[in-house]
């Protein structure tokens, strides 16, 4: 079979991932996000269907940034608690990323720490996390024992054993779950053989080990973790039964988890181009501060030497000392006078400090730049207390803002705050090698900064297309040297990593509203209608139907772990029944005891319905007529289901409706009664601030780009800023006009830039459709809705297409309009996807021609 595993899931008919249980969201510091859930979700089902441990040895290939650590994380807790995993091996090829590891998963008191910091609670047991270098004969039930190293010092320990230290035989005695990071390192023996340097035949014989750990135990698995893998000849076929789930860098950016990345490209001399960076740094702090949003932005200057990157370490410092109030006035106006009139971030920063008092500037630069607050990370007698401060550079008590390094801080350097990036020109000829390494140090660079603005915190860029100063801290800065040959290589190592890049001069856009149709009676009296939010009640939440929960469970027995129930089943387990369990009231209760989330005082925020546990317990509605059957062998009787199992079994089905009730509890639902706003009062003049992506042609139909509206009376802006798929949508309307205007009196597209929200029936989803079509005949007026969708989104947003065909079936839809003569009416999404977007045409032809 030629497919890869990652393409034959998704490539699945009807195929439904499990639901994420509780016990990996609640015991996780962060909340997972779609690809990082889809990731976790995979290997549940993987691990579900996998009854002969084929799929021993699985890899997440994830872009950098897009937090492979928290899969990995959460990959821990699933396969201890559903697989009865306790002993974990993480090993990489650098000490740097072992540290950082080791704090991730067991620091809490570090901010990136990954597990909840309260403790992990599973079904009302606290789990620890042991750090061993020997993993225990006797383990703790409620241990999880994890090993930290470098591959290369296991690989030492295990082929050059020593005493005391661990062996390929202590390694035979119980399963292990060995994780590896950065893995591409593992390849080395499998790629075509030739000359090898000693860092490859260093690594094959790594590779060998990692291969001999896993034949110590039939139980063993394997998860790698890596953004970089080369699929061609012999590595296809090691990973082509591996790679469950790819998340590459190009979909990371694009999806808005990243920073965008601006390449400036500057001719000036080192000084300037130093202190200019420094100008641009602090106007991210101030516009940060402007917002009430708290940020540190920290700079990077890269050099091509050590001595290099001391010297301008040096020369910066110096240049600060004495830098004076009428210098810096100088370089302001002469910045302001050169960028004048451009679109681009330089004159943003100096228009900025034009209006700025000079003085307090000035005193900033002094006390966030110098030797406190810089550091120079190529001293390796400082490389402990480096290594230190460049794990946790978000923290407000980190002083450091700018970072002096040569090629060092590429693979495991995680950090969010890093917004510039300064190319120091040495005059050295910079090969491809280096490019690559600076490609890969962007791709780390553009980690997106979570910020709170507005009450809501994001881990998405918000300002993609709208004219705003906080688009700066969205935004990477690699200030590059302009040199010809050096960025033809840089443009080519970037397109290789899937780096997307923008040009720093973007366009801006507006869209203005026709003054035709300003004059209209459409737009001085006409309406646009939203359907109404309301708070749910207690009404709403009876019984557990209304939590999309059922009140039927079945578990096949074989993976409950018991020893005196399981030893010999496997010998007759192709004869089985299915049996229905009489569940008594105190076991019932020592399962909800033992979950949080079923004490009264919280079940009572989601269950509001209920007066007391009594009611939850015994009610029909609720527990009181729940069926919970096990299927076992023929051999086995009833009787010797011990309480201890059918506990087991409680906890695995009310983890289970733990996970049904918050995800389907909504304190505010969207409800069928909509009501009209005033079309004057949603529709206005709007501004895209486009860039100018460097992408390759795949990627051009996702740029939005002006198309000139102004002889088309039927769309109301003068302009239409669209992309690819939204332009094919106007072209397929104005196809469509002669008919459309022969059948209505009037006929009008409107663009909804992000100003008309409409809330998913009962749900708490917002939805904001790209277009509203408005149609008006002798007897109604019609709104219907126009979404285009990419093929990638059609699933993903699968609920807001239900949304709109919902509106023409149900018969509790109420329009609040004055003579009952409004209509609603919505349409599937229009795709370039050929059969989604032919069953567009018919539903158009159907519901608004025929």
């Amino acid at each position: 079979m030629s497919e890869m595993l990652h393409n034959r899931i998704e490539n699945q008919l009807f195929l439904q991932y499990p639901d994420i249980p509780n016990y990996i969201i609640d015991n996780l510091n962060h909340r997972l996000r779609p690809y990082q859930e889809e990731a976790v979700q995979r290997l549940m089902y993987i691990e579900e269907k996998d009854e002969g441990n084929l799929y021993n040895k699985l890899m997440f290939n994830m872009a950098t940034g897009s937090g492979k650590t928290l899969v990995l994380a959460a990959s821990v807790l699933y396969l201890f608690k559903e697989k009865g995993y306790q002993n974990f091996l993480f090993f990489v090829n650098n000490t740097a990323i072992v540290n950082k590891t080791y704090d991730n998963l067991t620091n809490t008191s570090s901010s990136k720490y990954l597990f909840n910091p309260e403790g992990i609670v599973i079904e009302g047991k606290l789990i620890n996390i042991q750090v061993v270098d020997n993993y225990p004969v006797l383990p703790d039930e409620n241990t999880i024992y994890l090993k930290l190293t470098t591959i290369n010092a296991l690989h030492d320990k295990l082929n050059y054993p020593r005493e005391d230290e661990i062996t390929y035989e202590d390694l035979a005695q119980f399963p292990i779950v060995l994780l590896a990071d950065e893995a591409h390192h593992l390849n080395v023996s499998t790629k075509k053989k030739g000359k090898k340097t000693t860092q490859q035949i260093e690594e094959t014989n790594w590779e060998v080990t990692v291969d001999r750990i896993m034949k110590q135990n039939n139980k063993n698995k394997l998860l790698e973790f890596t953004a970089t893998v080369q699929l061609e000849d012999d590595i296809f076929e090691k990973y082509k039964d591996r790679i469950l789930y790819r998340y590459d860098l190009k979909e990371f950016m694009h999806q808005g988890y990243s920073k965008n990345v601006t390449l400036l490209y500057a001719s000036e001399e080192n000084e300037d181009k130093i202190l200019h960076a420094l100008l641009m740094s602090e106007y991210k702090k101030y516009i940060a501060d402007k917002s009430h949003i708290t940020l540190k932005p920290v700079i990077m200057f890269q050099s091509t030497s050590i001595k290099g990157s001391q010297e301008i370490h040096q020369l910066m410092l110096d240049r600060l000392e004495h830098l004076t109030y009428e210098q810096l006035e100088t370089i302001i106006d002469n910045g302001f006078k050169f960028y004048s009139g451009q679109n681009s971030i330089w004159s943003k920063v100096f228009s900025f400090y034009k209006k700025t008092n000079l003085s307090k500037l000035l005193d900033d630069l002094k006390w966030d730049f110098n030797e406190q607050t810089t550091i120079n990370v190529n001293n390796d007698k400082e490389k402990e207390r480096n290594a230190q401060l460049l794990n946790n550079l978000e923290d407000l008590d980190n002083p450091i803002r700018a970072i002096f390094a040569v090629y060092k801080l590429n693979e495991g350097w995680d950090v969010l705050n890093l917004f510039d990036i300064v190319k120091v020109d040495e005059k050295k000829k910079v090969n491809k090698n280096a490019t690559n390494a600076e490609a890969q140090l962007i791709g780390r660079g553009a980690r997106y900064y979570p910020f709170i603005y507005e009450e809501e915190k994001s881990y998405k860029r918000r300002f993609d297309n709208e004219f705003s100063d906080l688009k700066a801290i969205e935004t990477l800065h690699y200030h590059t040297i302009n040199d010809s040959s050096y960025i033809k290589n840089l443009h080519q190592s970037l397109t290789e990593a899937k780096v997307q890049t923008n040009a720093d001069i973007s366009e801006i856009h507006e869209g203005k509203v026709k003054d035709k149709f300003k004059k209209t009676d459409l737009f001085k009296f006409g309406k646009i209608y939203v359907n109404k939010p309301e708070p749910t009640t207690s009404e709403d939440y009876k019984k557990l139907e209304d939590y999309s929960a059922s009140r039927e469970y079945q578990k096949d027995l074989f993976k409950v772990s018991e020893s005196n129930l399981t030893q010999g089943i496997k010998a007759i387990a192709e004869d089985r029944k299915e049996i229905r369990l009489n569940i008594n009231k105190p076991i019932l209760q020592k399962a909800l005891r033992s979950n949080p989330f079923f004490r009264f005082s919280n079940l009572k925020e989601y269950v509001p319905s209920i007066t007391s546990m009594q009611t939850f317990i015994e009610s029909k509605s609720f527990l009181g007529d729940i069926d919970i059957s096990v299927t076992i062998p023929q051999g086995i009787d009833v009787n010797e289901i011990t309480p201890k199992i059918k506990l087991s079994i409680l906890n695995d089905y009310l983890s289970k409706l733990e996970t049904k009730i918050k995800n389907n509890y909504l304190k505010v639902k969207g409800t069928t009664i909509f009501e009209g706003i005033k079309m004057s009062e949603l529709i206005d003049d709007y501004v895209v601030e486009v860039n100018n992506v460097n992408r390759d042609v795949s990627d051009l139909e996702n740029q939005k780009r002006p198309k000139n509206m102004a002889q088309h009376d039927w769309y109301i802006y003068d302009k239409a800023i669209v992309n690819g798929l939204e332009s094919d949508l106007i072209d397929l309307i104005n196809n469509m006009m002669e008919n459309l205007q022969n059948k209505y009196e009037e006929v009008y597209l409107i663009r909804n830039e992000r100003k008309i929200k409409f809330r998913e029936i009962n749900g708490v989803r917002g939805f904001m459709p790209d277009f509203l079509l408005y149609l008006k005949d002798n007897e109604y007026t019609y709104q219907v809705f126009v979404e285009p969708k990419g093929q990638h989104l059609l699933l993903n947003d699968k609920w807001k297409e239900r949304f709109m065909l919902s509106l023409n079936e149900r018969d509790d839809i109420e329009v609040l309009a004055e003579n009952n003569d409004v209509r609603l009416v919505g349409l599937c999404f229009y795709s370039d996807d050929s059969t989604k977007r032919k069953e567009f045409k018919e539903q158009f032809n159907n519901r608004l021609l025929n």
